[in-house]
């Protein structure tokens, strides 16, 4: 089996340009390195501004030549986290060419190795995205719900051409996000299965639940659009 490519970053922008540099990579960087390897080990309520600045080689007060907040690194591992896949997946979309079937399967897909390629940002993003607060925690969740609603407009258009059939398109859709999402929880870079298996796996899976049979015809599921909780 070839050995995926995986990477916390990988394809992802840098953080900010004209920084001090230390090997070639900025020090945010490395700031921002240490603490998603600290969130992801021992929680983000659990790791400190000081457990953040000796795993760089900083005095805590230096931190804030890089950073202005706790809070803000982890905004910064959402944005990585889900940034370049919300893009793909909303281009994905927007191509009217391609039926609900194709769709469905890129975005499973993409999902699937997204989550392989950032395994710590999203184990964090999961876990901890009710940490932040105010403005911050609402872009979060206006983007977790723009990311649903642009699965469940393919599962609902696939449905209204008679691809799909299911009782319910939201429970769908939130079922399949949630088996990608679970992936981050076993995934292991030196596993049986690499991503692009697993990502056909879990699509194959999700297209055969949701096959329509000769019997039923477009449009008989009900749209069923709950907010997901939090």
């Amino acid at each position: 089996m070839a050995r995926p490519r995986n990477g916390v970053g990988a394809g992802q922008p840098p953080l900010r340009s004209g920084l001090p540099t230390l090997r070639g990579v900025t020090r945010a960087e490395e700031v921002y390195a240490a603490a998603l390897r600290l969130f992801t080990q021992k929680g983000y309520h659990a790791t400190s501004m000081q457990d953040i600045a000796a795993a760089v080689g900083l005095y805590k007060g230096s931190l804030y030549h890089y950073i202005g907040s706790k809070e803000d690194l982890l905004v910064q591992v959402f944005e990585r986290a889900m940034g370049s896949l919300l893009i793909e997946v909303e281009r994905i979309v927007t191509d009217g060419s391609l039926p609900p079937t194709q769709q469905l399967r890129s975005i499973v897909q993409t999902h699937v190795e997204a989550v392989a390629q950032n395994r710590e940002a999203l184990t964090v993003y999961l876990h901890d995205f009710r940490a932040l607060e105010g403005e911050s925690l609402e872009v979060v969740r206006a983007q977790r719900d723009r990311y649903r609603s642009l699965v469940e407009t393919i599962v609902e258009r696939g449905v209204r051409l008679g691809e799909f059939a299911t009782p319910d398109v939201g429970a769908a859709t939130l079922g399949l996000l949630g088996m990608c999402n679970w992936v981050v929880q076993w995934y292991r870079p030196d596993g049986r299965l690499g991503p692009a298996e697993i990502g056909r796996l879990f699509a194959d899976l999700m297209l055969e639940g949701l096959e329509a049979s000769p019997s039923v015809g477009p449009g008989t599921a009900r749209r069923e659009s709950r907010q997901t909780s939090g």
